[in-house]
């Protein structure tokens, strides 16, 4: 692949803008509750997340569209398909419809995301392809910032014009349309064969499902924490979601200068740090307190994608890259499917209720995993590329 102009670069990255918009109305979880008053909490929280298990079709789809259409036009018609599905729920009261929304709106993202960091893997090496795995994070914080900061602004008008933000969209598909070369390489037909990954490598697909469902549990429970102590309304909780991933995008504009330091660690800084930002937030009776230890935890929590990534794809040839970039993307997804009913089975189990029971649950696996990585690393050999190698390739 040549190197990208300004302008390609631009449509490349507003993809990663853009990849997380299924969350924007995270913010307004109690009041679709009361809305549809009848349907149980977990079906409710699937409006947040069901678009992430019909993504999964498109995902899997993916290397035959990419073949038949090109990347091209197959990232453009997923950012429109998204952007006009994403506002039927403004104009519905029938909880069936929005489910069905919601799926469609998946299959957009489904034909658009993966492509945000299998362009850079194949464009980018070494410590420089490291750096803008960590931007690429960083980027898609931004996004969720920005449009969860939007929710909280319209959600001051009305709640359902929330969905009205899914039309920004359509100018990310504009600029697609004009920025990303025609002649994009097609994904190779074997992208998704098992049998050329080596196992190591489905160990971190598992860690990264298990990472994203944590993160799922603390996001999806947030709004009601808030209610329940009564922290703030509607409106500040969709501040704090919005000020969350102003944390991850500090992280992951700080990525590649942490990893050169930690290398390996950087997953328990990630892991350990947000076990203590939970804790902090489960016994916080202050607003304040509760808001920073929520931003906190995005931060430090953030560190462990970029690595997972990275680590990863890390020596494997261009079809096993391709290969990876999909199946952490489908394992993320389909932690997203799963978190309302395990976060709500396992909220059931407890001494307190649903929500900070979850919270318990989640800082307790989450030092669980820091001491058992830090473990594991310590006898695993170290991969040539982080032996104090820091310059760019």
């Amino acid at each position: 692949m040549s190197k990208p102009t300004g302008l390609t670069t631009a449509s490349i990255l507003s993809i990663s803008l853009v990849g997380g918009v299924s969350t924007l109305i995270t913010g307004i979880l109690p009041q679709l509750e009361r809305e549809f008053a009848t349907v149980s909490t977990t079906m409710v929280e699937w409006l947040v997340t069901a678009a992430n298990i019909s993504a999964l079709v498109t995902l899997l789809a993916n290397p035959y569209l990419t073949r038949r259409w090109g990347i091209k036009k197959v990232v453009v018609t997923g950012l429109w398909l998204a952007a006009l599905t994403g506002v039927i729920p403004l104009f519905t009261h029938v909880y069936w419809l929005v489910l069905l929304s919601r799926f469609a709106l998946g299959l957009g993202i489904g034909l658009f995301s993966p492509h945000a960091i299998g362009l850079i893997a194949h464009t980018y090496h070494g410590e420089l392809r490291a750096r803008l795995l960590g931007y690429q994070t960083g980027l898609g914080a931004l996004g969720n910032a920005l449009f969860l900061a939007l929710a909280g602004l319209v959600v001051a008008f009305s709640w359902r014009n929330v969905f009205l933000l899914y039309l920004l969209l359509g100018g990310v598909a504009l600029l697609a349309s004009a920025g990303l070369p025609a002649s994009e390489a097609a994904v190779p037909a074997d992208q998704l064969a098992v049998k050329k990954l080596p196992v190591s490598r489905w160990l971190l697909v598992a860690l990264a499902f298990v990472t994203y469902l944590l993160i799922w549990g603390v996001q999806l429970k947030l709004p009601r924490l808030f209610l329940d102590r009564a922290f703030g309304s509607a409106e500040l909780a969709n501040w704090t979601l919005s000020a969350m991933n102003m944390g991850g995008l500090l992280a992951g504009l700080t990525f590649g200068r942490v990893h050169r330091y930690l290398h390996q660690y950087t997953l328990t800084l990630g892991y350990a740090g947000a076990a203590l930002a939970v804790v902090l937030l489960l016994t916080t009776a202050n607003t304040l307190v509760a808001v920073g230890s929520a931003v906190f935890f995005n931060f430090i929590y953030s560190y462990t994608g970029p690595y997972l990534v990275y680590r990863s794809q890390l020596d494997l040839p261009p079809v096993q890259i391709d290969a990876m970039s999909s199946w952490l993307t489908i394992a993320t997804v389909i932690s997203a499917f799963f978190a309302p009913p395990v976060w709500n089975l396992l909220g059931a189990l407890g001494p307190g209720t649903v929500t900070t029971n979850v919270l318990l649950w989640a800082a307790g696996l989450l030092g669980l995993i820091a001491v058992a990585v830090t473990a594991f690393f310590r006898h695993q050999p170290q991969p040539i590329l982080e032996r104090g190698n820091s310059h760019d390739h």
